[in-house]
């Protein structure tokens, strides 16, 4: 089954499309991680990314329907892994933990239209007063000794929440499964 739009794109445009829609997600990805913090700019660049990465992946396929799922399932994944998983990564590679004290921790309404709460906590760390904001499922009580990743760049957060052994090999999964639909796209092509 041919695609309407991939006929109207010619066999170059696969060709670049589907790397640009790559470098896009990848920089919303890092938009989304690194300072300063645009999460809209992230996920518009996401969106737009994985979409040029499925046309560019169904154009180089000679316009298969399974692969432009496949590319929008595949860039889906990898944004997901680079976002949720690149952030406990890029704490681990560039800052450091440390052991805090839970001093405060306040219930805040996060959402206007839906009802929808989240917490902040205040750490003592040593000399210096850090907060975290997290969801309600992470609420940690007044008083407890946590390990937090801290950098100078990014914002600290729970060690417990950024598991290596969980991290790593979905960053990996993601970046293998694009690699192997990028090769089989192209050698549909073939």
């Amino acid at each position: 089954m041919v695609l309407d739009i991939t006929d109207r794109l010619g066999i170059r445009t696969g060709r670049y499309v589907a790397p640009a829609g790559l470098a896009a997600i990848v920089l919303g990805a890092a938009l989304f991680v690194l300072p300063p913090h645009s999460t809209l700019a992230a996920i518009a660049l996401g969106l737009a990314g994985g979409a040029a990465f499925a046309l560019g992946t169904a154009r180089r396929a000679h316009g298969r329907w399974w692969a432009l799922v496949a590319g929008l399932i595949s860039a889906a994944l990898l944004f997901a892994a680079l976002t949720v998983a690149g952030r406990g990564l890029a704490l681990h590679a560039f800052g450091h933990t440390e052991t805090c004290t839970v001093t405060d921790r306040v219930m805040i309404e996060t959402g206007a239209r839906y009802h929808h709460y989240g917490f902040v906590h205040t750490l003592a760390c040593g000399g210096e007063t850090l907060t975290i904001r997290t969801d309600p499922g992470d609420r940690v009580p007044v008083g407890t000794a946590v390990t937090i990743l801290t950098s100078d760049v990014l914002e600290p957060d729970f060690a417990d929440r950024h598991p290596l052994l969980f991290e790593v090999p979905a960053v990996l999964g993601s970046i293998a499964l694009t690699v192997v639909l990028v090769r089989r796209s192209v050698r549909s092509a073939s």
